[in-house]
């Protein structure tokens, strides 16, 4: 067996399937049987490989059984799979979410690079937050994987790839069409409709979501309208040619945090909100062109793409803590247009040297604004007001070579520029600049067994500076508020990660053990009541994760995973604040033969560090679904919460002012969004394709 063939067949071996950015199809490996009824449509593609992974021992696939299987209110809700990784809501359903992963406070995506297929969803320079990520447009149905790669060790990632990388991939396995109406105890309706032509591919399908829900606690009701299509345009002569677009609008409210100390007093409940008029708005569109060759020794992936994008947030963190008399209100706008083009080329230069070219071009055209407003909503004053076009360029290129039959190898350099143009309304001055990164990337793996792997990867990680960073004047008066041009230093953060690694698989077991350290020049930490990053010192993060995953057999998986990360500033050795250091979870999921399902997640979260030296509380959560599906009719029902616990889903720690009979205090205080108590939701799901056909055997 030649070393190309070795390779492969060990990959093809090994559960973890390939990061994101690899172009090529994912290989089933495995199928689950049909069930004694012949009509009864239950077998699925349970596992996904692609060869040319496995240069990691934590790059991660959240597969097809977990998305079925897996309590979820939205798409975003399949990335607390991912290990190491947790998602807070502290808004409503269509406020982005916030991410920890491995020591990052990525608050709501500044160090987690996220793509929807090929087409990038970070919002660079977003009004709200740097990187901003809105999940909530995607549709779990349409979701055939999620992709996670810890680190930025691979020469595809790009801007905002400090953390890690997240691919959603696009497709319907079960092809038919199907209905699915979702009702839930906080009075939660959900309409979801799926077209999947049965002579076509997984990528061709239609989904349509509707959705209301009243959410759990006050100010939490949110309603959205989605809809994502996708269709192969051409195959053939070695080329394919794969065209998607989808339509989102959204309207939520906003609960805001409370103060742990008025909780206590009984002023207000963990539930509750201290406003009454907190709203968001969120609107997308996206098309998107990708065309696929394959010549034998070219392989090329070619994807065009345009992106339309409104954001509103009318809100209020801080009270009157900031302006006595008209109060901390204001209301955030952002509307962008983003365009983009990006082509990867893999070209076989010998049996075992590949030679990968790419290159990404993307430029935000962005019109952004924050008005303070009194609590009638009334406009005061307008600390910003700016527009901007933002490009971002990345090129690379680097080698995939397997030496011998016993090792991989993937190195290589990309180098990224950000040119910006602002316009600030507020000056009535327009700036300009530019800077830029070079990132050397190297993974390589070890094959001393065919089951066993060892792994060492190396890369650079860069974020785009904000457009605001470059507004700051160059003189200014002395009592000059410089709060409004805040954004950092207009340069590339860089951080600079390693791994090592090992995964063995004896029998049906695959076990994973991982330790790794993250370097950054200069950390961004939130600050909430500015509402901006503050940019602080050098950083360092060292930590470890291992996970078990057992398959006992072709319709079960059963797993668990423990991350632990140590994040220190290197000047003061102080805790970073924000992500916790502690994360485990168990998990389990099965779809049986007989049309049985069920699927469990039970995490750990351990006390966190909060800025001004908090400290978070830790908390332990299970959910739980069970289904079972009969010729053409499947019933659902998921629940959130079984213990019922009253925890609290974030903490922060920072100054605010509420109650006017109560001394104003500059002094922090914890605040809390409150997690989800016990919730449960039941769907049913129509099949008519099966439905036709056990009419017509019928008769």
């Amino acid at each position: 067996m030649n070393s190309w063939m070795f390779a492969a067949a060990m990959a093809a071996r090994v559960p973890h399937p390939a990061p994101a950015d690899v172009p090529d199809e994912p290989v089933p490996v495995e199928v689950i049987g049909e069930s004694d009824d012949s009509d009864s449509d239950t077998v699925r593609e349970v596992v996904v490989h692609r060869e040319a992974d496995q240069l990691s021992a934590t790059a991660t696939t959240v597969g097809r059984r977990e998305i079925d299987t897996m309590p979820k209110r939205s798409a975003a809700d399949m990335l607390r799979h991912v290990p190491g990784m947790h998602i807070v809501q502290h808004g409503g359903q269509g406020k982005g979410y916030q991410f920890y992963l491995r020591g990052f406070d990525a608050v709501h995506g500044a160090d987690i690079e996220t793509n929807l297929g090929d087409v990038p969803i970070n919002e660079a320079s977003n009004v709200h937050a740097h990187g901003y990520l809105d999940l909530a447009f995607i549709i779990p149905e349409a979701v055939d994987t999620v992709d996670a790669t810890k680190g930025s060790y691979r020469l595809e990632q790009g801007n905002f790839g400090t953390a890690g990388s997240i691919r959603y991939r696009l497709g319907v396995p079960d092809r038919g069409t199907r209905a699915t109406y979702e009702f839930g105890s906080t009075m939660r309706h959900r309409l979801a409709l799926v077209h999947a032509p049965k002579r076509r591919g997984k990528e061709t399908f239609l989904a349509l979501e509707a959705m209301d829900d009243q959410g759990y606690g006050q100010r939490r009701h949110a309603q959205r309208l989605s809809g994502i299509g996708q269709a192969q345009l051409y195959q053939g002569r070695g080329t394919t040619v794969t065209a998607m677009g989808a339509l989102y609008g959204a309207r939520f409210e906003l609960p805001g945090t409370v103060r742990l100390d008025d909780v206590r007093r009984g002023d207000i409940g963990l539930y509750g909100s201290y406003t009454d008029n907190s709203v968001g708005e969120s609107s997308r569109a996206i098309g998107s062109v990708s065309v696929k060759t394959d010549r034998g020794r070219v392989r090329s992936r070619t994807s065009a793409w345009v992106q339309a994008r409104r954001f509103v947030l009318d809100e209020n963190f801080t009270g009157d803590l900031l302006f006595e008399d008209q109060g901390d209100r204001h209301r955030q706008l952002h509307a962008a247009l983003t365009p983009g083009i990006s082509t990867e080329l893999g070209i076989r230069v010998h049996p075992r040297v590949e030679i990968p070219v790419f290159a990404r071009w993307q430029v935000d055209i962005a019109e952004q604004s924050t008005d303070q407003l009194t609590s009638e909503g009334m406009t005061w004053d307008t600390p910003r007001d700016l527009a901007f076009a933002q490009h971002g360029l990345g090129f690379g290129t680097g080698v995939r070579a397997t030496p011998t039959s016993w090792m991989q190898l993937d190195a290589g350099g990309r180098v990224d520029v950000f040119a910006t143009q602002i316009r600030d309304n507020m000056q009535g001055r327009d700036f300009s600049g530019a800077s830029a990164a070079l990132s050397p990337r190297a993974m390589t793996k070890f094959l001393p067994h065919e089951r066993w792997q060892l792994f060492a990867a190396y890369g650079r990680g860069v974020r785009s500076p904000e457009a605001r960073a470059y507004t700051l004047p160059e003189t200014t008066p002395a009592d000059e508020d410089l709060s409004r041009y805040a954004g950092g230093r207009p340069r590339v953060t860089q951080s600079d990660s390693v791994e090592i690694g090992t995964r063995v698989q004896p029998s049906i077991l695959d076990i994973g053990v991982a330790g790794f350290g993250t370097w950054i020049d200069r950390e961004s930490v939130f600050d909430h009541v500015s509402g901006f990053n503050v940019e602080r010192s050098a950083t360092q993060r060292l930590g470890v994760e291992g996970d078990v995953q057992i398959h006992p057999t072709s319709w079960m998986d059963v797993g668990a995973d423990v991350v632990w990360a140590r994040g220190r500033f290197l000047s003061s050795g102080a805790p970073i604040p924000g992500a916790p250091p502690l994360i485990v979870t168990a998990k389990a999921s099965m779809i049986h033969p007989k049309g049985f399902r069920a699927g469990v997640r039970w995490f750990v979260l351990g006390a966190r560090p909060l800025s001004y030296g908090a400290v978070a509380a830790p908390t332990t959560v299970m959910d739980l679904s069970v289904g079972y599906r009969y010729r053409w009719a499947q019933l659902d029902l998921s629940v959130d919460n079984l213990w019922n616990q009253q925890w609290r889903e974030g903490e922060y720690h920072f100054a605010s002012h509420w109650d006017v009979d109560r001394p104003r205090s500059q002094l922090p205080t914890v605040h809390a969004v409150a997690g989800n108590p016990f919730t449960a939701r039941v769907s049913l799901t129509l099949h008519f394709d099966a439905m036709g056909r056990n009419r017509s055997a019928r008769d």
